[in-house]
């Protein structure tokens, strides 16, 4: 039975803060507000490329990172198999130059459901056994008016994606294994602004491929195989198609109203009916409200909903449980050039019990976040 669920894990096993970010990438912006699609900053090519567009003309940088403090769980039986309570850096950067005509810039971060993720695992036959996994990624890509209140974006996503174990098989001795694959994915977005308080945005990313070959590529092929069995290293592991739309409203001078929708077009290849199923489609909605405090001050606040649906099996798949997410976050403008960000959020997950084998597993999850950021125009 734990041999079934140490399978589960490494095959798995991510970081997808609260579900939103699971077709994006998360950066300051996100944190304290999730419906990121019609906003427009040098955070933009993370969200919708597109909004480049509507920039002043220059270049702009973005820098960001927050830490997750996650307290993850697994039990089995009533006992903890696996869990985690180490925080983990999430940083991020974009680069836009924006000119009369068009724009072009590149971007960084955790994509997919990214994130630096480190395990704790208790297994009979295993010692000081962890795993790790790793979703970093660029995005590059330019916009382009299509006319003077529609912009285009087109850009492709390039993921590297690395899962490793070590650990101390009992009375076999050490063993330290990874996988890993890389995958590139188009995407396209637009943005049209109907007048001065009205921003409409669209996008949609492509499925990402990951095939990890069934190849162990450093350590014992045996050991990997022996503890989690043979389809932990051979099942593919694609990351969803995302359809993103979102809507931002400048009520007056000071507020702002903005929607979000992301409709994540998940699947997964039947392996086993107790073990993998079709999964159904997942839905996500964001909401988020600015004030403006004075001139140099914004309060930014957030709410996102993650609807899994009756995926089900969520055993060792955190990223399958039904999700809320707060933010609160402050943008102050310390010069014309500079703007300064801090975010903090929360992310609560549905606790999930589950039947394998006529065994119970309960998953338990949840993530407060602080970060920082800041924005400068050349």
């Amino acid at each position: 039975m734990k041999k079934i669920i140490g399978f589960l894990i490494l095959s798995k096993l991510s970081l997808s803060l609260g579900g939103i970010e699971i077709g994006t990438s998360p950066s300051i912006n996100s944190i304290a507000n999730p419906a990121q699609t019609a906003n427009i900053s040098a955070q933009s090519p993370f969200y919708n490329p597109a909004a480049t567009m509507f920039l002043e003309n220059g270049q702009y940088l973005y820098f960001g990172a927050f830490e997750v403090f996650p307290d993850y769980k697994t039990q089995y039986n009533g006992k903890t198999f696996l869990k985690t309570t180490t925080a983990q850096p999430v940083p991020s950067f974009s680069y836009i130059n924006k000119k009369e005509k068009y724009a072009y810039f590149i971007a960084s971060g955790s994509l997919g459901q990214g994130g630096f993720l480190k395990y704790k695992v208790s297994y009979d036959a295993i010692d000081n056994f962890h795993v790790t996994a790793v979703n970093p990624g660029i995005i590059i890509g330019g916009s382009f008016f299509i006319s003077k209140d529609i912009s285009m974006g087109i850009s492709t996503r390039i993921i590297y994606s690395r899962l490793e174990s070590k650990g101390k098989i009992k009375n076999e001795g050490e063993f330290k294994s990874y996988i890993e694959a890389t995958g590139i994915a188009p995407e396209i977005s637009f943005m049209y602004t109907p007048n001065d308080q009205l921003n409409l945005g669209i996008k949609y990313l492509a499925k990402t491929k990951l095939d990890y070959d069934g190849k162990v590529k450093k350590g014992s092929e045996y050991i990997i195989h022996r503890v989690f069995g043979k389809f932990s290293v051979d099942h593919r592991k694609d990351f969803p198609a995302v359809l993103s739309l979102g809507g931002l409203y400048k009520i007056n001078d000071r507020q702002r109203v903005s929607l979000g929708f992301n409709w994540i077009m998940e699947s997964k290849k039947t392996i086993d009916s107790n073990l993998y199923h079709k999964y159904k489609d997942t839905y996500e909605y964001a909401l988020g409200f600015e004030q403006d405090i004075y001139e140099k001050m914004t309060l930014m606040f957030g709410y996102g909903y993650t609807a899994k649906g009756d995926n089900g099996h969520t055993i060792g798949d955190m990223t399958q449980l039904d999700s809320q997410q707060l933010g609160i976050g402050i943008k102050y403008k310390y010069s014309e050039s500079t703007n300064l960000y801090t975010a903090f959020g929360i992310n609560f997950y549905k606790t999930d019990n589950s039947k394998l084998y006529n065994q119970t597993i309960s998953t338990k999850r949840k993530e407060p976040i602080f970060g920082i950021g800041i924005e400068r125009k050349f």
